[in-house]
């Protein structure tokens, strides 16, 4: 499998489609894989006329693991890996989708590389993440702030983090739960394609005590994520769905109202993670981004 030399460590990449298409980096959330940007998802995006790009971050898949005690970074550092990814690849510019925390890599990328990112696409993401770290860290919420993580998918994370799953069934398992939690309930939940996903995601492990250290780099960027959509200036578009469960709807609009001249979109139905069922809407929301800057 390809693996790039980016800013001094190892990333896991794949790409679809032809390298003379326009580059389209995709940028999945904290704890994540490359992969879990479904395969059909890809291919549907380069049939468009893009050359897509999904990666393994540092600390996920076949990508370079850290002992964050010894080594930590930041979300500075995660971007420089995306940068090196591009910079390997030969790229000049880019149209980016980010997903949640790859959401605010990608804002990253376009405030300190402008000139190499044409366009931002930001799906189930957030300007304040502080509502979900404290829910994760089982503490009250704050008052005057976005909404609070949902109980259902705290409770998983609870489950998943007390009584960690001893066998690859029981760990294939335990993550559909939580991928089916991540979909919401008015959409189908896509079992057969995430077990795929997570059979695949399971083997591809390489270190289980890294897999928790973009937690880390949530808790310690609080100030980074709420200030940098301001300074946002490519072409941006928010897509928000009413159904996910870490960031509810009204994340999507605050982080809107804060990229200037940015188009908002909440999704009747979506969740947190990718479903066949909004392929469509989303491939042309990209793609009118790009080529047709609307």
């Amino acid at each position: 499998m390809p693996v790039a030399k980016a800013n001094n460590i190892d990333l896991w990449y794949e790409t679809f489609g032809s390298k003379e298409n326009t580059p389209l980096l995709l940028i999945m959330g904290a704890c994540t894989q490359g992969i879990l940007w479904p395969d059909e998802f890809c291919m549907e995006l380069a049939k468009t006329g893009f050359f897509v790009i999904r990666y393994d971050h540092r600390d996920t898949g076949l990508s370079t693991c850290f002992n964050f005690e010894t080594h930590p970074y930041n979300l500075y550092d995660m971007m420089l890996d995306a940068v090196g990814l591009l910079d390997f690849l030969q790229i000049k510019d880019v149209h980016v989708l980010g997903l949640s925390l790859g959401g605010v890599i990608a804002e990253l990328l376009a405030v300190n590389y402008s000139k190499r990112v044409l366009s931002c696409t930001l799906i189930a993401s957030s300007c304040d993440f502080r509502p979900m770290n404290l829910a994760y860290a089982g503490l009250p919420p704050e008052e005057n702030t976005l909404s609070r993580t949902k109980d259902v998918y705290l409770q998983w994370i609870e489950k998943f983090t007390s009584q960690p799953p001893q066998t690859f069934e029981d760990d294939l398992e335990f993550r559909l739960e939580g991928w089916r939690i991540l979909n919401g309930s008015k959409i189908s939940f896509e079992e057969s394609t995430y077990r795929k996903i997570h059979n695949e995601f399971i083997k591809r492990i390489k270190n289980r005590e890294s897999l928790t250290n973009h937690l880390f780099v949530c808790r310690n960027s609080e100030a980074t994520i709420k200030n940098i959509p301001q300074e946002v200036r490519v072409p941006c578009l928010v897509l928000h769905g009413t159904e996910d469960p870490i960031f509810p709807p009204d994340h999507g609009q605050a982080l809107a109202d804060k990229i200037k001249n940015s188009r908002y979109h909440l999704i009747d139905g979506f969740g947190h993670v990718p479903n066949g069922y909004f392929y469509d809407f989303i491939i042309e929301s990209v793609y009118n981004l790009a080529f047709k800057n609307r």
